[in-house]
């Protein structure tokens, strides 16, 4: 009987090419140890100089690449495609596949729990009001299998806590080292073997060799800026999506070859966030322009944070996460369409406030004074939310 291999391999990370004979020179690990910390100390800088508004404009685009990549992480290669109908409720979740080792659902809501008590103010603020909107598996009830999803949270955090705790130079490459070691040990994080199963196909038996279920690494994404303030690398311990790929994880990597894969991964994830704080600044200054004549704690510009950030959101959602009325949500979405700041759109019977984006030309050309002007039902919505808060602080004993 002939036996014939096939080999399915959808999926699996990419093994890399520096796996050789003998391990990595000095000179190329310092380069992608240098790089990765000149990104890193720069995105440091960046943050630090972000104003209130810059600050939520990022938090909701950080939170929006967090899930992703935590989603194509898990298997789901349809994520993105489904992202924004998903988080409306509109379609279902990502399809499962046998890499899969929990539902989409339990991701994002393991993430979404774990980011609103984020000890930055605004990256948690963003994940609760996020949690508030979603629509995300709205009437599923928690599972048995969303218990992997939590577990492999809290598993991370010990992980990353006790890969840090040595560390007393201003750099996290010892302390990705040791992380590494702790991952490929640990039961949860290890890579699994690939599977053969034997067919037969007439007189001949096929071996059929299939990607293994996929490991959590997501969690330790989501973990991993700890390790980068413990050791004083980052003022902040923000989520590192990207970082942590089983690539970095295969066995047949030298240890200098697995840390330049470790550099350029968790330099590569320092890059895309500090592209987010570029894209936060000009929508920043779009928003200014547009809507800078409204009060600092008005819905309107809270509404197209989310929009331009994270994701389009019907009515309801606006209600869910801002405690706006009916008649505010058609007050704010005229406003935002009249300053071409989003536009209605009609799916599957929903309609869905989706932000525009924004333009060079916008950011550079004069405010046109009719747009200066506020809305008239937005500005009556306006002066009653003010008025509900000022009644408020008044009937919680502040003078």
């Amino acid at each position: 009987m002939q036996c014939f291999g096939i080999h399915y391999t959808f999926g699996m990370e990419r093994f890399h090419p520096l796996a050789a004979d003998t391990d990595a020179p000095p000179e190329a690990l310092g380069q992608a140890q240098a790089e990765c910390a000149l990104a890193l100390g720069r995105l440091d800088g960046l943050l630090t100089g972000l104003t209130d508004t810059e600050k939520r404009l990022f938090c909701v685009g950080l939170l929006r690449e967090v899930l992703l990549s935590a989603l194509a992480q898990a298997g789901f290669a349809d994520a993105e495609h489904r992202f924004n109908a998903w988080f409306a409720g509109l379609d279902r979740a990502p399809q499962e596949t046998p890499l899969t080792a929990c539902s989409a659902y339990a991701v994002v809501r393991a993430l979404l729990g774990e980011l609103s008590h984020h000890p930055w103010e605004p990256l948690a603020d963003a994940a609760q009001t996020i949690a508030l909107a979603a629509r995300f598996g709205a009437d599923r009830p928690m599972q048995a299998e969303d218990a992997l999803a939590e577990e492999a949270i809290g598993r991370a955090l010990t992980l990353v806590k006790q890969a840090g705790a040595d560390d007393e130079i201003p750099l996290p490459f010892a302390g990705l080292g040791h992380l590494y070691a702790l991952l490929r040990a640990d039961p949860l994080f290890a890579l699994l073997e690939r599977t053969v199963h034997i067919r037969s196909l007439g007189n001949r038996a096929v071996a059929i060799e299939q990607a293994a279920p996929r490991t959590p690494l997501w969690a330790v994404d989501a973990s991993l800026g700890r390790l980068l303030t413990a050791c004083g690398a980052w003022q902040l311990a923000l989520p590192c999506p990207g970082a942590v790929t089983a690539e970095t994880l295969q066995p047949q990597l030298w240890p200098g070859e697995r840390a330049i894969v470790s550099a350029r991964t968790l330099h590569a994830s320092a890059t895309r966030l500090a592209e987010l704080v570029a894209k936060a600044r000009r929508r920043a200054a779009l928003m200014r322009e547009q809507l800078g004549h409204l009060r600092s704690s008005a819905r309107a510009p809270q509404v197209w944070i989310l929009l331009a950030g994270f994701a389009p959101l019907g009515l309801d959602q606006m209600t869910s996460a801002f405690g706006i009325s009916r008649r505010g949500t058609y007050a704010i979405g005229d406003a935002l369409v009249t300053a071409g700041l989003a536009r209605r759109a009609s799916i599957k019977g929903k309609v869905l406030l989706v932000a525009e984006a924004p333009r060079r030309d916008r950011l550079s050309a004069p405010l046109d004074h009719a747009l200066a002007l506020p809305h008239p039902a937005l500005a009556e919505f306006d002066a009653a939310m003010g008025e509900i808060d000022r009644l408020l602080a008044g009937s919680s004993g502040h003078p």
